[in-house]
């Protein structure tokens, strides 16, 4: 075997001498071009991500015919992640990264791959990308017809058409007659497939088509290995099956293929090698060749509007060979000028004349070639031998989900396989793994166990490697790996490779989670049984005594086990039972549960105390009651929760209805003694069988819903989806992680200029919370901040900015800049602590802060849920000299009668009046908040000032200060001081 591989190295090296020969004689150098022209620049704008195939060979069709050019531009390539992340914070994203990146850069002519890049190209051109042409490329004519202004616009049609492709079908195979089209249920799949399903049956060839989108992927599967020989299945796209599972385009391809019994006949050309059995099929490397061309027509000088729209000879007659031979079907009988991939390499074929000529001409070489043909034989036969055991080893690794790594333990150089690289996300090299780099991305909580493991194995102390930790991936997640490895060592010991693999098992990680939260669940209410086990043993042996007594007990312990005592309402216990029985005797029926919840009842027991709150929750109970319409059952669920089960609904409207006559109920005051009582009531509503199929799922889907009515404004009732699970557990996780920002030091405050206008000084400035989660990555304060006034965490929270906030100002009046003053915001959840205003007064006692350094900013809608409570806190704190604002000014519901009353010494412009005040409107109403204030005594401060323009119109109308971008962004606090030096600086200069 050596000496085969060495005469084969020799033959190579013979070969590659001749052609380094040939290429030498033949190249000639061009000619240096005598002009330098400018650089142009081509924008290429992807619907979707790097590594889908379709996008790639759209790329590189593009990239092979512009890097063709005689002069070549300058290419830049984005990717808007539109299949994977198809939402509006992922297009604002996508907005700012281009905004921010092509501001400098003359964009010559922007070509826009499908749709949505095309959408974002029309809308965003004249405001981002210097107004450029727009070469499309993949749009069909829907697509086309919707653009509502064609001027400077032109590309490549995609017209999506079976027909070609049926009549090759029928040509291999005349008996055919059922069509089973796949094609998944986005919005793109749906469109695709039914002008697919639509062609087919007008071809009149009496023909059936068949849609597969309603399957699941295994349901797919069984169907395709079960059709019939009068049968074809006809793939276009395919992301996500009817589960809404997502798969790999390339992979479910593939794994149908394998299982069908039928060929398997593909649209776009990209199911190539991935289970295509072949067709007439769209070819994104014509289609991007053809873009790429109208766009070197544009860089030359032509108009778009003058380039007609592309739509011929974008597609290939091609079909696989392997395909070909599996389902037995002879070249011989493919249509006309078909092409066939993966055609086996033959050497004679291919060089049969010269081989002729060779041997009419050179009969003494006769040996030679034929020695030569022998070792071609040989390469062949080692190709094969070598294809084989790669493809067993890739389709081991794939079938088996792992990833395979190997260290050389002389270079310490990394591999990984494929695998990793698409579950995480990275590009090779991206992170440096091959050199280490892999262990930055390990959790740090798992670093310590993971060189543990290594170290025992390499020691020989354990007979294999084996560990489990998490990884960070590209997208901010982290993923569980369980790895699994051995050493290998020379005779002498040493070390020579270090070799494993790995599987995700995140999913895993997640049920034994959850598994071990069930089985504390289930400890904890074993506990309580046996406690009320005891209980009920101790009171019958009591019984026995008496018998009176014991059935007096019974139903006694009966009212107690099924009964709210404050309420009278049959309880959460009873409700189980009544839902568990429903469930079981009429699995057939109908439901609705409501699960209702008493907003800001915390606020009541807080300011009117427990036991007026107490008389609050049994007048909701009677008023439930009263609303009944006779058919739903009323529970109180616990606290300030109730929960209502209507049984036998005839559907959706009756509960909606229901929920309707609930709300309006509560509109009515309650009356408790002398106090008049205004609330009002979140309901979420879980159907069953739709949202639930026992007590427990139905509860939770409830109660999420009842969190939707809260988050949408309270007052009001949601019913359950599906989406408000992810939206549920999104909350939870950042809750989660919001309670230990203090003691993990993830919190952080950026400061915000305020200037003085009339003296043209620095006022002082608004402390900004930032929250950069080691896990979640930096989390925007619109996100968090709610989420922790809902769990009250805002309280700590609040504090700890505010004492944070004061520090810093008086480390600042230390080092000489004295007289600026600082503003922080303050919540209704920390105004409403009865001990807030000596808390504030003990923060500036604690710092050293004089009060006349500190501003609290207080929102309008604060004053309008608690007015009287929070006035005398914020009186007395104003009366010791802390300045109070009111924020957001003029988009609230403040009266001027109303204004007169609040404690304030400051009016804060919104930032919505200050971005429109180009319009005279506009102006005229900043004008007049700002002359209001001034009669009123107050200073007025307007926020959100970005243009020079803005602010001469505020100087103009007397405003007293302001803050925004034009001034400053906000600053991190060891950048201030410096910041504050280069303005005095600049304002000494000028």
């Amino acid at each position: 075997m050596g000496e085969d591989r060495d005469r084969l190295k020799l033959s190579n090296c013979c070969l590659a001498v001749v052609l380094i020969v040939l290429i030498s004689t033949l190249y000639k150098p061009a000619a240096a071009s005598a002009e330098t022209k400018p650089v142009q620049n081509v924008l290429i704008l992807n619907s979707y991500h790097k590594g889908f195939d379709w996008t790639d060979e759209q790329g590189e069709g593009m990239e092979e015919r512009l890097k063709g050019a005689d002069t070549i531009p300058t290419i830049y390539s984005e990717y808007m992640d539109w299949k994977r992340y198809p939402t509006n914070e992922n297009l604002n994203n996508f907005y700012t990264m281009i905004k921010a990146k092509y501001q400098t850069i003359h964009i010559d002519v922007i070509i826009a791959t499908d749709n949505s890049a095309l959408d974002f190209a029309m809308k965003y051109r004249e405001e981002l990308l210097s107004d450029a042409p727009i070469i499309f490329s993949g749009i069909n004519q829907v697509g086309v017809d919707n653009i509502n202004d064609r001027n400077n616009i032109t590309g490549v049609l995609e017209e999506i058409d079976p027909t070609a492709t049926i009549d090759m079908a029928l040509e291999i195979n005349p008996a055919v007659k059922r069509v089973y089209v796949v094609f998944d249920n986005s919005e793109s799949g749906l469109s695709t497939g039914k002008m697919v399903i639509d062609k087919i049956l007008n071809l009149d060839l009496g023909l059936q088509a068949f849609p597969m989108n309603r399957m699941s992927r295994e349901e797919i599967m069984v169907k395709a290995s079960s059709l019939s020989s009068d049968s074809i299945i006809l793939m276009t796209t395919y992301y996500s099956d009817s589960t809404g599972r997502i798969t790999e385009f390339d992979r479910f391809s593939s794994d149908l293929s394998k299982s069908s019994c039928v060929p398997v006949y593909h649209i776009y050309d990209f199911g190539l090698n991935h289970g295509a059995f072949g067709g007439s099929m769209i070819s994104g490397r014509i289609q991007g060749q053809k873009a790429a061309e109208m766009a070197l027509r544009v860089l030359q000088g032509e108009t778009p509007n003058n380039i007609p729209l592309a739509s011929k000879n974008t597609v290939r007659k091609v079909f696989d060979y392997h395909e070909l031979q599996r389902f037995q079907i002879s070249l011989k009988k493919l249509p006309e000028g078909s092409e066939v991939i993966n055609k086996p390499f033959s050497f004679y074929e291919t060089y049969r004349a010269l081989v002729l000529s060779i041997i009419g001409a050179f009969v003494i070489l006769i040996t030679f070639i034929a020695i030569l043909l022998f070792y071609v034989g040989l390469v062949k036969r080692m190709r094969r031998t070598l294809e084989k055991s790669n493809e067993r080893f890739g389709l081991a690794t794939y079938g088996s989900n792992a990833v395979i790594w190997d260290v050389d333990m002389s270079t310490m150089v990394y591999y990984f396989s494929d695998s990793w690289y698409e579950l995480l996300g990275y590009e090779k090299d991206e992170v440096d793994e091959s050199h280490g780099g892999w262990r930055k991305i390990l959790h740090p909580e798992d670093i310590e166990q993971e060189d543990r493991q290594r170290t025992l194995h390499l020691e020989g102390r354990s007979a294999y490697y084996y560990s489990e930790y998490r990884m960070l991936g590209k997208s901010g997640e982290y993923k569980w790996f369980q790895a699994r490895g051995k050493v290998l060592r020379s005779p002498s010991g040493e070390y020579i490779r270090f070799a494993g693999s790995m599987i995700d098992v995140t999913d895993r990680k997640v049920y034994e989670s959850q598994l071990q939260m069930s089985y504390q669940e289930l400890e904890s209410t074993y506990e309580e049984l046996t406690a009320l086990q005891e209980e009920l043993l101790e009171q019958y042996n009591k019984v026995v005594e008496n018998q009176g007594l014991l059935q007096n007990s019974e139903e006694n312990y009966r009212l107690l086990a099924y009964n709210d005592v404050l309420s009278g309402l049959p309880n959460r216990l009873s409700l189980s039972e009544e839902l568990r029985t429903f469930i079981e005797k009429r699995s057939g029926g109908h439901a609705a549960l409501f699960f209702l919840d008493v907003d800001n009842f915390k606020y009541i027991n807080d300011t009117m105390g427990h036991t007026f709150g107490d008389q609050l929750l049994v007048k909701v109970g009677e008023r439930l009651l009263g609303l009944n319409n006779g058919r739903g059952k009323h529970f109180r669920f616990g606290g300030d929760e109730f929960v209502i089960l209507l049984k036998n609904i005839t559907g959706s409207k009756e509960a909606t209805a229901y929920a309707e006559a609930l709300i309006q109920g509560f509109k009515e005051p309650f009356q408790l003694g002398a106090s008049t009582v205004h609330i009002s009531t979140s309901i979420g509503i879980a159907a069953y069988p739709e949202n639930g199929g026992n007590a427990e799922e139905l509860l939770k889907n409830a109660d999420i819903a009842m969190y939707k009515a809260k988050e949408a404004g309270k007052g009001t009732y949601v019913v359950y989806g599906q989406n408000m699970q992810q939206h549920f557990d999104e909350r939870m996780i950042i809750e989660k992680h919001l309670r230990n920002v203090i003691a993990n030091n993830e919190l952080t405050l950026h400061y915000q200029p305020l200037i003085d206008l009339g003296k043209g000084e620095i006022w002082g400035f608004e402390a900004l919370l930032r929250w950069n989660s080691p896990v979640l990555g930096f989390v925007s304060p619109l996100s968090f901040i709610k989420i922790a006034e809902d769990c009250r965490l805002i309280i700590p929270i609040g504090e700890w900015v505010l004492r944070t906030a004061c520090r810093f100002m008086k480390d600042l009046h230390d080092k000489g800049y004295a007289g600026y003053r600082i503003s922080v915001n303050i919540s209704v959840i920390q105004l409403m602590l009865e001990d807030f205003a000596d808390g504030v007064l003990a923060v500036l006692e604690d710092t050293g802060l004089s009060p006349q350094y500190l501003e609290l900013e207080i929102t309008e809608s604060i004053f309008m849920e608690s007015f009287e409570a929070i006035s005398k806190k914020l009186k007395m704190l104003r009366d010791k000299g802390i300045r109070i604002a009111l924020d957001d000014f003029g988009t609230g519901y403040s009266s001027l009668s109303y204004l007169k009353e609040l404690p304030i010494t400051t009016l804060k412009i919104d930032k919505s009046f200050i971005d429109r005040i180009d319009a005279p409107n506009n102006m005229s109403l900043a004008s007049s908040i700002v002359t209001i204030g001034h009669n009123m005594g107050l200073r007025v401060t307007a926020e959100g000032v970005e243009t020079a323009e803005q602010l001469a119109f505020l100087k103009r109308t007397n405003c007293d200060k302001v803050q925004g971008y034009y001034i400053s962004k906000p600053i991190p606090e060891p950048e201030v001081e410096g910041w504050i030096k280069k303005r005095v600086a600049t304002n000494y200069q000028n």
